[in-house]
Formats: C-alpha cells, structure tokens, sequence
C-alpha cells in the first residue's frame, strides 16, 4: 500500500507552556527557549530529504516551521487545519486554576473525546476529524514522499492515536515535547 513519511514536529516551548496554560488556538510566539529549540530541530534535520513542509497557520508553529525551512530549503505551506484543539473559554487560564475549578469537565474531554468539549472550544473528536481529512490531502497530493508537517501537541496526539492503533481517550498520554518529532507512514486508506 503507498504511503506518505510524515514527520510530525511539535513547535517549540512559549511562556504559556512554561507557565503551563491552556493555549489553545490563541496566537502565542514562541520564547527565546522555544527558538533555539527550534534550531536544534532544524538542525537534527540535515542530511535527510523532504519533498514538502506544511505548518499550523498560529505563530508558534510557524516560527517553528520558519527555523526548519531555513535548513531543509523548502517554503511553508500553512493552514488552519493544523491548529491545536480550540480550548475556548480555558483558553489563557492556568491549567491547575481549571483543574481545581472543572475537574470533571477536564476529565470528561479526555474520557468522552468525541462529544464532550471545552465550553466554547473543540472536541477531541472534532479536531481528529480535521486532522485526518488534511493529512488524506497531503498523503494523496506527496504519494510515497517524505513531508514535514508542524503543528501542535494535543491536535498531532490525535494523529499518534490513529496511527498505533490506539483510543483517542489516550490522546493525553500521547502529547510530544515541545519540538519532539514523531514519524508516520500515513495513507488515505488507513483514515
């Protein structure tokens, strides 16, 4: 069966990481540890070959995708699709302040991924089904190519579930580090 290699990155580390809030889809840029992460990746890249390099349209992934591209010569293609889950109304709180108000809320999200959401944001579910309908896109139009794709923690969770097979309740364990790289082999059949 043909397939896409993705190499799934995570952006690198903002303050609203170290200061451990939700970010959600609001446009945070990355701190000064986030853009040396971010040139280490780029750095372990060298050597390898890619075909593409897409990113989440939010600064954060793309200044991420930026350092990359300056290393692997390639532009950026960036969409909305790649966004991390819309945490609504958590979006900017500190995630223990929720935890300590919502805590059945919180683990409902986790527990119920495909109809329990963050008041005002996104399902699981939902951000699963964005992910994969853009990932079939990329896998039919770089056929049996090797591609980069930037994006964020809990929407490439999502990806890393389907991937091994895995319930999207356990989307939360599967949450890489900040610019940790998770490779793929990605076909529209398997979606």
């Amino acid at each position: 069966m043909a397939y896409t290699t993705i190499y799934l990155i995570r952006h690198g580390e903002t303050d609203w990481n170290r200061e451990q809030r939700y970010q959600g889809q609001q446009d945070i840029p990355l701190n000064s540890t986030g853009i040396k992460q971010a040139q280490l990746i780029a750095e372990s890249l060298n050597g390898h070959h890619f075909s593409a390099l897409y990113s989440s349209d939010l600064m954060r992934a793309y200044q991420t995708a930026q350092e990359i591209a300056k290393n692997v010569k390639l532009s950026i293609t960036s969409h909305p699709a790649l966004r991390e889950i819309n945490q609504g109304e958590w979006e900017g709180r500190y995630i223990k302040d929720v935890l300590a108000i919502s805590a059945n809320e919180v683990r409902a999200v986790y527990e119920n991924p495909y109809t329990a959401r963050k008041p005002g944001g996104e399902s699981i579910g939902e951000v699963a089904k964005r992910m994969y309908a853009y990932l079939d896109h990329l896998a039919e139009k770089h056929d049996q190519q090797t591609i980069i794709v930037v994006s964020h923690g809990l929407a490439i969770a999502t990806v890393l579930c389907k991937d091994r097979k895995l319930p999207l309740e356990m989307a939360i364990r599967n949450i890489p580090e900040n610019t940790g790289i998770e490779v793929v082999k990605w076909s529209k059949k398997s979606s």
